[in-house]
């Protein structure tokens, strides 16, 4: 059975009766001028066009012809600069995996409403998407200029490390918000951030450099040390300073969820089970998200428990089902996924 991808949602109604609505406007402000008459008639021919492509492409949808669909909902977008039939194009280009088309029907929502946030946010995802780092860096450090006269570059800031952390295109996400924040390097977070992202894309050393950097500035910043800690520990490398990168972490942030965690796995990676046992539930009582399911539960698994260790792996599943932690951890240990999967 075909499932449908996007509900109608009245969206065919509404444009038909906006042109309707314009139409009757027309009608009742023109002279009765054969010529007038004629121009309704165009109108009218005009709308009659719109109705039928709109239904056509609610039958393509209905059908899984979603390319069909998406391409002729582009059309109108086109022709109406309507803003509804330009997100509608955008969802279904998105849907039929047609990044191109999405993003140039995201760029007619957005010039149609240019203060929507979703038609921002999607345009800027579309053009990491295909590659149009260069537009989407002009366009950034026109809004940065903004923020900074409306005094909200750190939201700015917090805007573009999230739009870098979700591009499809990790390495142009990275660059992008390094051309961006070039100017505020001097703020910790951004440095912290730029680290994080270095780490998405295999650039350890610039990592390292930047974490570094930051400590040495500030040495109370307990996120870069548990940072740094748990990447040498989750790679097995440098364990002793991983651990008394940890310790201080937590010495500077003792209820930290996250630097709990990373202690219970330096614990681990040192092979003092019972002690990273007890860290990582701690770190999973505060926050039981998939990365610490995950850890407590590879823990356990080792340690034996192999029932309890599943009731964890299963808790991640249920968190965050595609999470790269919870997936490598079950590949590295040999165990199936659906012998974990909540439904099991």
């Amino acid at each position: 059975m075909m499932t449908k991808v996007f509900p109608f949602r009245m969206l065919g109604a509404a444009l038909i009766l906006a042109s309707a609505s314009l139409i009757t406007a027309q009608a009742r402000a023109a002279t009765p001028t054969p010529s007038a008459r004629l121009s309704n008639q165009a109108l009218g021919q005009q709308q009659a066009s719109l109705i039928f492509q709109i239904l056509a492409s609610e039958l393509a949808i209905a059908q899984g012809e979603i390319g069909i669909a998406a391409a002729t909902y582009l059309s109108i977008a086109r022709e109406t600069k309507d803003p509804a039939a330009a997100k509608r194009a955008t969802e279904l280009a998105i849907a039929a995996r047609s990044p191109s088309h999405a993003e140039q029907a995201a760029a007619i929502w957005l010039a149609a409403n240019p203060n929507d946030p979703e038609a921002q946010g999607t345009l800027d995802l579309l053009q990491l998407a295909v590659g149009e780092g260069e537009k989407l860096v002009r366009s950034l450090m026109v809004r940065r200029q903004r923020a900074i006269e409306a005094k909200e570059l750190d939201g700015f800031v917090d805007y573009v490390a999230g739009l870098a952390g979700r591009s499809p295109n990790k390495p142009l996400g990275v660059s992008v918000f390094e051309r961006v924040t070039a100017q505020d390097r001097d703020k910790p977070s951004v440095t912290y951030t730029l680290a994080m992202l270095y780490e998405r894309v295999d650039r350890f050393d610039d990592m390292e450099r930047l974490l570094r950097r930051l400590i040495a500035k500030e040495p109370s910043h307990a996120h870069a040390r548990n940072a740094l800690g748990y990447h040498f520990a989750d790679r097995n490398q440098r364990l002793p300073e991983a651990l008394a990168l940890i310790e201080e972490a937590l010495r500077l942030a003792p209820n930290d969820a996250h630097i709990i965690d990373s202690m219970g796995w330096v614990q681990y990676r040192l092979g003092n089970l019972e002690a990273a046992e007890k860290y990582l539930r701690q770190a999973y009582r505060q926050q039981p998200d998939a990365e610490i399911s995950t850890h407590l539960g590879e823990v356990l698994w080792v340690a034996g428990k192999t029932a309890e260790a599943e009731s964890f792996l299963k808790a991640a599943f249920r968190a965050d089902p595609r999470n790269e932690v919870l997936l490598e951890t079950l590949k590295r240990l040999g165990i199936p996924a659906l012998r974990v999967h909540p439904q099991q």
